[in-house]
Formats: C-alpha cells, structure tokens, sequence
C-alpha cells in the first residue's frame, strides 16, 4: 500500500505502521536508566542512614557499597551500549545482586521480607537490570 507522494505506509513487518520502535527503544532505557539510578541513589541513602549504634553495621555498609558498584556499573552500561565489557560485567553484577537479594529473602522469612519492603524493591530492580542487560539491543 502506497501513500500519495510514494511514501510507504507499511513498516518493516510489512504492517501498517502504528508506532515508532525508536520510541519503544528510549522508553525502555528510559526505564533503564531509572532503575539504574534508583538504585544508585539508595545505596548512597542507605550507607548514610545506618545507626551508629548497630554492631553489624559493617555488614549493612558492605551490601550498600555491593549496590552502589552495581547500580554504577549499570549506569555506565547504559551510556555505553557498545561496550562489550561493561554489558558483561553488567550481567555478572546484576546476576549475583539479584541472588544475593533473593537468598536473604529466603533466609528471612516472607513475614520479615514484606516487613522491609525496600528488599523485594531493590530485588525486583536489580532483576530488571538484570533482563535489560540481558537484551541484544542494550
């Protein structure tokens, strides 16, 4: 089917073009950049609000900067789509931040985990940069 002027009105599935697949494209590292700055931006408020008193603070500040390097890596992951090494490091990261998450998840209890919601959010986030990593097109 052809327009006035020989434009084509069909896609490059041979439908008629309803939408732009650019703008699914930015939408998705929209999305991308969202998670990878959320994350970004808790680690940093978590590290900050730890109580002095806690004796395991140390190990709550080691998981902070674990998310932290994680979410940073991500966030160069986006800026450089082309670069192999970071999508790969990007992967093994949100691989392992994802299982770590879903193992304390488990060790807790499902009771204690929605108690902290901020644990299945911050899992659920790092799953999503784990699957937008995992795409050809990222």
């Amino acid at each position: 089917m052809r327009a006035r002027g020989n434009r084509d009105l069909r896609g490059t599935d041979e439908n008629l073009a309803t939408d732009d697949p650019g703008t699914r494209r930015k939408f998705s590292r929209f999305i991308d950049l969202l998670c990878a700055g959320v994350l970004f931006l808790t680690a940093i408020a978590g590290a900050m609000l730890v109580p002095r008193s806690y004796v395991g603070r140390i190990w709550i500040y080691g998981t902070d900067l674990a998310v932290l390097f994680a979410s940073m890596l991500n966030l160069l992951r986006v800026q450089n789509a082309a670069t192999r090494s970071a999508r790969t490091f990007s992967i093994i990261a949100n691989v392992a931040m994802s299982a770590l998450f879903l193992a304390l998840m488990a060790s807790i209890g499902w009771s204690l985990t929605l108690a902290n919601a901020q644990i299945p959010a911050v899992a659920a986030m790092f799953v999503a940069e784990a699957v937008f990593s995992l795409r050809k097109s990222s």
